[in-house]
């Protein structure tokens, strides 16, 4: 997953000529589709249930929203592709919500890349690759559907907000887990322990009675970290704040199943002159556009439409 081949460029390529109206109005920043929009839509690990649904804009052009979105496969064929309703839900400042015309579901049933691929006034603006795994084969006759799963930048991709406890700032880290993090097929629930070094020094790490995750699809998780304590000691321990996450240094989030300790995720973020590195992707005029990751996500918990900066960190 840590590129798409010549084929499948080209097929992006293909798909947007195909849909291709007008070329986009020169502005500053072009259109790019929100990457937690994407990571959060439906993906039903049940079925292979691609749903196409509501999506964040960032820089959003004036006038209707001209969006279509397709998936292409690993062989250049575009399978399906939908046109957004022209009215945005709403509309703030940079940022803009807009909904796929009904139905936009894809039903995939065979194993192997796929792209989704975004489309604004013609051009290409975004993509957001995956990898189907066919996890059962129904050969059991009391139980006769296959089953899939979707696998790619949920588990190599987490980002970092900031929230608040006690009027001080703390870093929440967001973190996709789901049912291939499973100790076993068929469990319905799992565990998890996330633990922060700075330069191989454990400086904090989640509780782990309430760091869960379930089975099937991945989803997001939050997670606070606390200074170093016993588990008896965990209903009195201290969050890190921001600032204490601020001394320069090589950072690891390593994520295990608490259940028999097995890695689950590792990943890592450097701070320099106190400040947390970005990744090259978030960084306007990264190029190629359509793999540029806007460094906002909504605001969660906000009754109005609004957004706040997300630092995106990567797996090693």
């Amino acid at each position: 997953m840590r590129g798409l081949t010549r084929r499948l460029l080209l097929a992006v390529g293909v798909f947007a000529v195909g849909l291709a109206a007008a070329p986009l109005s020169a502005q500053q920043n072009p259109p790019a589709v929100l990457f937690e929009s994407l990571m959060d839509s439906w993906f039903s690990d049940d079925n292979g249930l691609v749903a196409l649904r509501t999506f964040d804009l960032a820089f959003p052009p004036e006038g209707p929203a001209k969006i279509a979105a397709g998936l292409v496969n690993a062989e250049g064929e575009v399978l399906a592709q939908f046109e957004a309703f022209p009215d945005y839900k709403v509309r703030e400042g940079a940022f803009a919500r807009f909904l796929m015309k009904q139905p936009a579901d894809v039903q995939l049933t065979e194993p192997g890349i796929y792209t989704l691929v975004f489309v604004f006034d013609g051009k290409a603006i975004t993509r957001f690759p995956f990898l189907l795994k066919q996890t059962g084969d129904g050969a059991d006759p009391y139980n006769p559907q296959k089953t899939y799963a979707f696998d790619g930048y949920w588990r190599r991709l987490a980002h970092i907000t900031q929230g608040e406890i006690g009027g001080e700032p703390i870093p929440i880290f967001s973190l996709w887990l789901g049912g291939l993090d499973m100790e076993t097929p068929d469990s319905f629930q799992g565990y998890f322990v996330a633990e922060l070094t700075r330069d191989g020094e454990l400086i904090a790490h989640s509780r782990k009675q309430t760091a869960f995750y379930s089975n099937g699809h991945f989803k997001r998780r939050e997670v606070i970290l606390y200074h170093p304590h016993e588990e008896r000691e965990a209903a009195n321990a201290i969050a890190l704040k921001t600032q204490e996450m601020l001394v320069d240094g090589l950072y690891r989030l390593a994520v295990r199943r608490a259940s028999d300790d097995a890695p689950l995720r590792s990943y890592v973020f450097t701070v320099a002159e106190g400040k947390i590195q970005p990744l090259p992707k978030t960084q306007l005029g990264y190029e190629p556009a359509t793999d540029f990751m806007v460094p906002r996500v909504t605001k969660k918990g906000s009754t109005i439409y609004e957004f706040e900066e997300a630092i995106w960190i990567g797996s090693e």
